[in-house]
């Protein structure tokens, strides 16, 4: 990437963040930015309460993408390929993206682990095991994330 990678989970968010506050901003995906934001609100808990494991799964089932393929075409705008951007402004849209920055803050957490980005199920399969040691670890990263969203991004409510 020719970036340095951030050392700070803080400074990791950031960098994160403005990804998909770009897509947002590109798109004009209201509805995307108010889902993010309220799993930006909400994960930090639901994470303690029922593990890693179980909210990943959760998370991923909300992204509808068995049969829409929310977070493939979400990895594809994150790539450049906006075409079916327009298809990533509603609820799972925002699930999708958050699920993402998830996976890839564990990802750097965990590189032993080798995850797969492109197979969000493949990654909850590969972190059996690691489910309440990587929750405190997430914290700091997920709380920046939060703020980010609070800031810039409308409420669902």
């Amino acid at each position: 990437m020719g970036e340095k990678e951030a050392i700070s989970p803080q400074g990791r968010a950031l960098r994160d963040f403005e990804l998909i506050y770009k897509l947002y901003l590109d798109g004009n995906i209201v509805d995307f930015g108010k889902s993010f934001r309220s799993r930006a609100r909400e994960t930090p808990s639901f994470l303690y309460e029922v593990g890693l494991i179980s909210g990943l799964s959760f998370i991923y089932a909300k992204t509808d993408d068995a049969t829409e393929r929310t977070y493939a075409i979400l990895l594809n705008c994150l790539k450049g390929d906006t075409k079916d951007l327009k298809r990533l402004n509603s609820k799972e849209g925002g699930y999708a993206a958050y699920l993402h920055l998830l996976l890839l803050e564990i990802s750097r957490l965990v590189p032993d682990k080798n995850l797969d980005l492109r197979d969000p199920l493949s990654c909850i399969k590969a972190l059996e095991g690691l489910d309440r040691p990587l929750v405190p670890l997430l914290i700091p990263y997920l709380l920046e994330i939060k703020r980010l969203a609070e800031a810039t991004l409308p409420s669902e409510g």
